[in-house]
């Protein structure tokens, strides 16, 4: 058994990809039969959840609170005490707040660089180097942080098109791919007697077939292009109801799109929800799709919805084709393309031999390659 120590400011519920990554690696960890400390923050948004998890999963949660301009150094001397407490086999730097608390204060802690990795998840590169802001140009980040990944045992990169990025810098040899894995315990399959339970619970018509797309809720996520998709889609699939799940500033836009194309008898906004209820949605769909047209580092929300057992239609930019092998486990389509995804869409829903066959391969590829387990136990071996 080892003592990990997990440093992540991002965590659930507050959601976010490292926050979310730092969560199922923590639960991976345990399920390998490791001991596991996290250090995040804490405010009134988070308490009650970090309580349950820290009693679910007998991982420590130690924090910090909630301070706009000291943080990093509220992170630091957190830091220094626990690693006086306590003797770490490994410690992970996850998110970006906690790499930047490592680069700022990386001579004080230069004796945890031979037992220390980051995870890189798809802006640093950009935030940090190409084009990092003029605060930390004014602290030296981008010198700071180059030492600090420097002295550090490994770096992780969670996906391929990641890992093409990085080997052409100087942390190549520093580099290495270990994918992002899923939450098995929150995304499952559910036998069709559950999914029964859920519709009714959720208030969906059982008879109905069920769309679903959920992210954040900006223009480049491709929600826009899939309502204005929906039309020529109804007009195949005439019951159809497509449900949009997340929050964010293009929300009114997008329900004034669907008031105008007259769709709201086909379409439901959910609001952001917790990945428990998302989990439930994935149950109850025939289809996902989110065509983004952002150069995703790598597609978790797609594997997510394989381990519910359902297929999905993507967007062909960046890192989704390793989460989603076209014609395999579902599509890829040109996220500006209309035309390909109503024929998609069409396509699978109307074709129940293909859409269990791609099911079936989706999800079996999902917890074969993409558990939280497999990848805990691929990191904790680095």
């Amino acid at each position: 058994m080892k003592n990990v120590l997990i440093i992540s400011y991002e965590f659930p519920p507050i959601i976010g990809g490292a926050g979310v990554y730092a969560h199922d690696l923590a639960i991976g960890l345990v399920k390998n039969g490791h001991q596991v400390s996290l250090l995040t923050y804490k405010t009134p948004r988070n308490e009650a959840f970090l309580a349950s998890f820290e009693k679910t999963y007998g991982i420590h949660c130690y924090t910090i609170p909630e301070k706009k301009y000291v943080h990093f150094y509220l992170f630091f001397r957190q830091l220094k005490k626990i690693v006086k407490e306590q003797s770490f086999d490994t410690i992970i730097f996850s998110d970006a707040r906690a790499k930047k608390m490592g680069a700022l204060f990386h001579p004080a802690l230069k004796d945890l660089s031979a037992r220390s990795l980051s995870v890189l998840h798809g802006s640093e590169k950009a935030s940090f180097f190409e084009k990092p802001s003029f605060l930390l140009r004014a602290f030296g980040m981008q010198r700071r942080m180059l030492n600090f990944l420097q002295q550090q045992k490994k770096i992780v990169v969670v996906s391929e098109a990641e890992y093409e990025l990085w080997t052409k810098t100087a942390l190549k040899e520093k580099l290495l791919l270990i994918r992002h894995g899923i939450d098995t315990d929150i995304f499952h399959q559910r036998t069709p007697q559950q999914v029964s339970a859920i519709k009714a619970r959720l208030g969906i018509d059982p008879d109905r077939p069920v769309l679903f797309s959920a992210s954040r809720l900006v223009k480049e996520k491709g929600q826009e292009l899939v309502i204005e998709s929906l039309p020529g889609i109804v007009a195949a699939v005439p019951d159809l109801l497509c449900i949009i799940a997340g929050s964010g500033a293009y929300l009114p836009a997008l329900q004034q799109q669907v008031k105008e194309l007259k769709l709201e008898k086909h379409v439901l906004f959910t609001g952001g929800v917790a990945r428990e209820i998302l989990s439930d949605y994935f149950a109850v769909c025939d289809l996902f799709i989110l065509p983004s047209q952002f150069y995703e580092s790598f597609g978790l929300v797609y594997l997510e919805a394989a381990a519910c057992g359902k297929t999905a239609i993507a967007g062909n930019r960046g890192g989704t084709n390793e989460a989603v092998v076209n014609d395999v486990t579902g599509y890829l389509v040109d996220p500006v393309s209309k035309e390909e995804i109503i024929n998609k869409v069409v396509t699978v829903l109307k074709d129940a031999d293909l859409r269990n066959r791609l099911q079936t391969t989706a999800y079996t590829r999902a917890l074969s390659e993409f558990s939280n387990v497999t990848m805990a136990g691929k990191i904790i071996n680095i």
